[in-house]
């Protein structure tokens, strides 16, 4: 469950997070400075679970309006970046990051583009098609 309430499944938040990284978050800052402070320090290949402090640090986060307003495009892919900050040494071979629910989408209000190529059930993102969101399998 995504804490701030925005968004009813937390790795859904993930993947519009994702999509901020490179459009200069107001949370950037912080998430760096928890990259910097947590990830050099990882067991690699331990079996350990995300790290604690950054999945806290984004389960907590709310974000902004302004930067909701940012977000036009998202990518479901195993591949994102976001996934390699909270467990560097994922795999994409588990359910971990899988998205159950798209809701709250709606405060998107720029959304206009999906790409699909992972991460959850076609049948998740139908919301976001009955909106008129174009979807790109």
């Amino acid at each position: 469950m995504d804490k701030s309430g925005v968004f009813k499944d937390f790795n859904f938040k993930l993947i519009v997070i994702e999509a901020l990284l490179d459009k200069a978050p107001l949370f950037l800052e912080e998430l760096t400075d928890l990259k910097n402070k947590y990830i050099n320090n990882y067991e690699w290949y331990s079996g350990n679970g995300p790290i604690v402090e950054i999945r806290n640090f984004l389960e907590e986060l709310t974000l902004e309006a302004s930067d909701l307003e940012k977000v036009n495009y998202l990518c479901f892919d195993g591949g994102n970046e976001i996934y390699h900050i909270l467990k560097p040494d994922w795999d994409g071979e588990d359910d971990l990051f899988d998205v159950i629910s798209v809701e709250g989408f709606q405060n998107l209000k720029n959304l206009i583009t999906v790409d699909y190529i992972s991460m959850c059930y076609p049948k998740v993102l139908g919301p976001l098609k009955q909106a008129g969101i174009e979807i790109n399998y």
